[in-house]
């Protein structure tokens, strides 16, 4: 018996959603149980919806429909294509752009209005985040973790089978199920296309976008009939003296390969300098949450025997992992001390100033050397906030603190007239549009959809992603019902609220080493095995089948390979910190 789904339709009726394959039915239950991802799964997989599928009306007659494709010069007057923009390529907005054309697009009179989307974003690359760092030491491939918004986004035009490039098995369910295939039309699905620009602002008023393409620098505008703004978040080094010259951020596949470098340089100074010769090496990490942590203890795994190389981590709170389980804080922080990370909590960077010791690590890191003003707040029990200031002499400086939707208050999507918070976040409905424009739709980091926001996660974006396509599939349907001319019935659109699910959360300890926890605590597990789970995990949580294969693959056999030479983590110490 086939799988399928229900959903209601804009006369009423329901729609009976095609059946999904095998193979990810049964992944799905295997992995269910033990599903701690940092993110949910794709929704090209679970929201598809392929060309033929069955409505049922008011008296519960079955009725067999066929997505037919029509040319605008075909469509009736008074009906045009609908052109949907998605500005940000991160987790949000390419799994929203991945999800548009697996929706039904159907007027009342049954006719396509198959829209035209396009995604924007100033890089080519997709960035898988929670694999940046396999991508720095080579425990992965850029195009596992950094693909290019082409290849994803090839084939998501059209709607047979899965974006990833998956056979369409819905005739193989409907022949087994007993049901009658009505013999489909050519269909080219929507059009998707990815533009590479800078977004320099967003006209509500007049339903514009105005970008501009680093080729030439010329400035243009997009139209579009409904826009979804997913660009994430920035960090931003501007309100630190000194930190935007010396701290690398470590979010695009740019940085990741700066810090390759950089490292590199590190490692040639530590093979070619005797033990004595050898001065303290300090790497110093500022922010205390899943980044940083991550890159901490990643970093002390990396320097193997180096004994005098001393990883620090800085964080302005009173516990890092503030908002991680309660199992996987608490193994971060075991795992933390057992490798001598120096951990300071409550210590903020005030200023970073050049270094008085230039050049004693080799002209080659010269130029990354600097000193880190700290402010540290007293222990003591008094109201007074007394804080204590020292200088902390660093080598590399690697920054994931201070996230912020963008950078410069007045450029991007901040150039708007689009209400926002303080953090300058935009304020959504729970319907994640903006009220006062409804074909206006924010998610991810750079929107705030009530007075606790959502944690600034990849499971938030990309469930969020799935509700704001379909929620931009009834606002745009529901106009051209109401706009049609011979309509005489005006169809009022019912969006979907977001309702976030935490499936629970996974870092990241080391090369072999990880920590996972779902459904509420009731699966644990962390070591080699959480490890591997982690990879294979996201595998599956790639925005594409395709991709994920390809992760699936590479990401095992440089496991093996690596598994094969050996691991050299450094046998520390075991420091005490509070």
């Amino acid at each position: 018996m086939a799988l399928s789904s229900t959903t209601k339709r804009h006369d009423g009726s329901s729609a009976t959603l095609g059946p999904r394959p095998p193979v990810f039915i049964a992944c799905g239950m295997i992995l269910c149980c033990l599903l701690p991802v940092a993110s949910a799964f794709s929704p090209t997989i679970f929201t598809r919806i392929p060309r033929s599928f069955q409505t049922f009306d008011q008296k519960g007659r079955k009725q067999s429909h066929v997505l037919r494709s029509s040319n605008n010069d075909d469509n009736e007057e008074g009906s045009k294509q609908p052109h949907i923009v998605i500005v940000g390529g991160g987790f949000g907005g390419v799994n929203t752009a991945l999800t548009l054309p697996t929706l039904p697009w159907l007027d009342n009179n049954g006719e396509s209005m198959k829209p035209k989307i396009t995604l924007i974003d100033k890089s080519e690359r997709f960035v898988f985040l929670p694999l940046l760092y396999e991508l720095c030491v080579e425990d992965a491939s850029l195009d596992e973790v950094a693909p290019t918004y082409k290849s994803l986004l090839d084939g998501a035009s059209g709607i047979s089978g899965f974006a990833s490039g998956l056979p369409d098995l819905a005739g193989a369910f409907q022949l087994f199920s007993g049901e009658q295939k009505e013999e489909e039309e050519s269909d080219d699905g929507c059009e998707v296309s990815f533009l590479q620009a800078q977004v320099e602002g967003i006209d509500v008023q007049k339903q514009q976008v105005v970008l501009s393409k680093s080729a030439d620098g010329s400035i243009e505008t997009i139209d579009y009939d409904a826009l979804v703004i997913a660009t994430g978040s920035e960090i931003s080094l501007d309100a630190i003296p000194g930190a935007s010259e010396y701290a690398l951020p470590f979010y695009t596949v740019e940085q990741a390969l700066e810090l390759k470098r950089r490292l590199a340089l590190l490692d040639t100074y530590l093979e070619d300098n005797t033990t004595d010769q050898k001065q303290p090496v300090n790497v110093v990490v500022v922010g205390g949450g899943y980044s940083g942590v991550e890159l901490a203890l990643n970093l002390v795994d990396r320097s193997g025997a180096y004994d005098n190389v001393e990883v620090s981590l800085v964080h302005r709170g009173e516990q890092i992992l503030q908002y991680a389980t309660e199992h996987n804080r608490n193994t971060g922080l075991d795992r933390l001390k057992s490798a001598g990370v120096n951990v300071m909590t409550s210590t903020g960077v005030v200023e970073v100033l050049p270094s008085y010791e230039a050049g004693s690590h080799g002209s080659t890191l010269k130029k990354h050397q600097c000193v880190v003003k700290l402010s540290t707040k007293s222990n003591d029990d008094n109201t007074s906030e007394e804080k204590e200031t020292s200088l902390l002499p660093t080598t590399l400086l690697l920054w994931t603190a201070g996230a912020t939707p963008t950078s410069d208050r007045n450029t991007g999507i901040r150039n708007s007239i689009l209400p926002r918070d303080r953090m300058g976040r935009i304020l959504t409905s729970s319907k994640l549009n903006v009220p006062e424009y409804p074909n206006v739709f924010a998610i991810g980091d750079c929107s705030r959809s009530k007075k606790v926001p959502y944690p600034g996660t990849a499971q938030v974006a990309i469930q969020q992603a799935t509700v704001a396509a379909y929620n931009v599939y009834e606002t745009l349907t529901s106009e051209n019902a109401s706009n049609r001319k011979g309509g005489n019935v005006k169809k009022e659109s019912k969006l979907l609220p977001f309702k976030f699910l935490n499936l629970g959360e996974m870092m990241t300890l080391g090369t072999d080493d990880a920590t996972i926890s779902t459904l509420g605590g009731a699966v644990e597990l962390s070591g080699p095995a959480a490890s591997w789970l982690r990879r294979w995990i996201y595998a599956v949580r790639m925005p594409t089948a395709r991709q994920g294969v390809r992760a699936a693959v590479d990401g095992t056999g440089r496991k093996l390979a690596r598994g094969k030479v050996g691991s050299g983590r450094r046998k520390s110490k075991p420091v005490d910190w509070k």
